[in-house]
């Protein structure tokens, strides 16, 4: 028998709380504890380090995962390590939610053209234009991809530039900058290729407006103008962790996430496990350090048992055993 437990341990942007693999090891050695005879495997799985983890996990891939903050107020250092990780070869991957500021993805503009943007309304229809030329030629031929940790867009009713990460209306807005960000991402649209790639927005498409552009500080919508690739960062993770096949060989699965709150899973990848797990009859427990969760809304995600445990050593090791003694009955 075998328990595959994927996930995180920390809040969002990484705050607080255990890395990924110390947190579900912990718990995997406590669930081992108590159903000795079954196999328990831990897996990260999850935003910030936790995918840094994973995608490091696989060097064959040849990707460099670049997660950005929830705080950091710029994407220029995103920008400077996607250039790193050219020059190293390998396939950039820059993965964000949404961010408690974002500066639509010029600071990584700058980077990658040598130009110095300006933040205002002015400089953006001026010199956004001509910086996203330098940096299509710069780019051209080389793969690079947004990881979307959120399903929002940039630019719109319910984007991360109207909302803020509590969900609420951000009460200072320049609409000079939103409307002339609009306007370059419209006409600027998603740049040309010579061959096309899956995941590309058909041509016309403004990727200001698309479903997980405003990830990363608005990286993601900058990332599909200069003609790379958005995914959502679960069904990356699926792929990179080889989620379908771990799940073929499991009996249980054990989801990870520290904060399970409806508004907090709406940008999680507890679902993309949950999908898969449903799909092999599999049952689902859920371990989080807090939940709000009605029996309702857990069925609704796919969830069929919760274990809240506190935030330290001893209670995830108690919480795999806890697990174990009534999920892993033989």
């Amino acid at each position: 028998m075998r328990a595959l437990i994927a996930g995180h341990w920390s809040g969002p942007g990484g705050r607080g709380g255990l890395p990924a693999s110390a947190a579900l090891a912990l718990f995997a050695r406590g669930f081992r504890e108590a159903a000795p005879g079954w196999e328990a495997e831990a897996i990260p799985f999850g935003p910030g380090a936790a995918f840094a983890e994973a995608v490091s996990r696989a060097p064959a891939r040849g990707l460099a995962p670049i997660p950005v903050g929830i705080e950091e107020a710029s994407t220029r250092r995103a920008g400077e390590q996607v250039l790193g990780a050219l020059e190293a070869g390998l396939v950039p991957v820059v993965e964000g939610g949404h961010s408690i500021d974002s500066d639509a993805g010029l600071g990584m503009l700058s980077a990658l053209s040598g130009a110095e943007l300006a933040g205002d309304a002015a400089s953006i229809e001026r010199d956004v234009p001509s910086a996203l030329d330098a940096a299509r030629r710069r780019l051209s031929g080389r793969d690079l991809v947004a990881a979307a940790s959120t399903a929002r867009p940039l630019l719109g009713m319910a984007s991360v530039m109207a909302l803020g990460v509590d969900l609420e209306p951000r009460p200072l807005q320049d609409r000079d900058i939103t409307s002339a960000l609009s306007r370059v991402f419209r006409s600027a649209g998603p740049a040309r290729t010579a061959l096309p790639l899956a995941g590309d927005p058909a041509p016309g498409r403004d990727p200001s407006r698309l479903p997980g552009s405003g990830a990363a500080g608005g990286a993601a919508a900058m990332i599909l103008a200069l003609g790379g690739r958005l995914v959502p960062t679960g069904d990356l993770l699926a792929d990179v962790t080889d989620l379908g096949s771990r799940l073929d060989l499991a009996d249980l699965v054990v989801v990870a996430e520290p904060l399970l709150h409806s508004p907090h899973l709406a940008d999680a990848t507890l679902d993309t496990v949950t999908r898969a797990a449903a799909s092999r009859a599999l049952p689902v427990v859920a371990l989080g350090s807090e939940s709000s969760l009605s029996a309702h809304e857990a069925a609704e995600w796919g969830i069929h048992g919760i274990l809240v445990v506190r935030d330290s050593r001893d209670a995830l090791v108690e919480g795999g055993r806890r697990v174990a003694r009534t999920w892993a009955r033989t």
